[in-house]
């Protein structure tokens, strides 16, 4: 089994998603691949900036988010088969829409928590992943995604969460052993606490995820 990681210049746009996918396509002959992906380059950064300026009472939090909805659209639209896109193009509508409910709400109370800094920058990992999901099945690959929240569990350290190993190899291992598919798409950084609220392991979490994922599945290879 072979994990790869691609950061958030990897998959920054279009054409470096396509280079992903040939270069996950070149590597499937070798068996299972796990594929642990960023947000698009920038996108961490900008959510955090819609967040802060909301906490701020700054109404410039709603250009920044249309920013980040525009990006993500026209990535779909570069790399998805017009007419393949209808149901992408509306799934990253829908997450960029919750992002927008929750900056309203920081917005109203003119407050910002740990917790609500995580789940805002988890979808940056969410869209990325879920857009190079869909880029693949329309290049006729047969992939799954997987959220990580369901398989990497920590504490409630909202930001740079410690893994409850125990709980998380279980849950990893059981999960890859019990399908029979051959390439899987995670969102890196994030994970969820025992009440399942999003978490997220540290800037550069990513690169840990696709670690803590290798770890648990024995992989032979993991490429960072």
């Amino acid at each position: 089994m072979q994990v790869l990681k691609f950061g958030g210049s990897s998959v920054a746009s279009a054409e470096n998603i396509n280079k992903v996918v040939n270069i996950v396509a070149g590597k499937q002959a070798a068996g299972k691949i796990i594929v642990v992906v960023s947000a698009l380059g920038g996108i961490t950064d900008l959510l955090l900036q819609c967040a802060n300026l909301a906490a701020g009472g700054n109404e410039l939090y709603k250009t920044a988010l249309q920013e980040i909805e525009t990006r993500h659209l026209n990535t779909v639209k570069e790399l998805i088969p017009v007419t393949q896109q209808s149901s992408v193009l509306s799934g990253v509508k829908k997450l960029c829409n919750e992002i927008e409910d929750i900056c309203n709400g920081i917005f109203l109370l003119g407050e910002l928590s740990a917790r609500t800094k995580d789940k805002i920058v988890s979808y940056g990992e969410l869209l990325s992943s879920q857009i190079i999901v869909a880029k693949l099945k329309s290049a006729g690959a047969d992939v799954q995604w997987k959220d990580c929240r369901e398989l990497i569990f920590t504490n409630s350290n909202f930001g740079a969460a410690l893994v409850d190993f125990v709980k998380t190899d279980k849950a990893i291992e059981e999960y890859f052993s019990s399908t029979t598919a051959t390439l899987f798409i995670l969102p890196g950084f994030i994970s969820a606490d025992a009440n399942g609220s999003t978490t997220t392991l540290g800037r550069g979490g990513s690169d840990y995820t696709a670690a803590i994922i290798a770890g648990a599945v024995n992989a032979s290879v993991l490429e960072i």
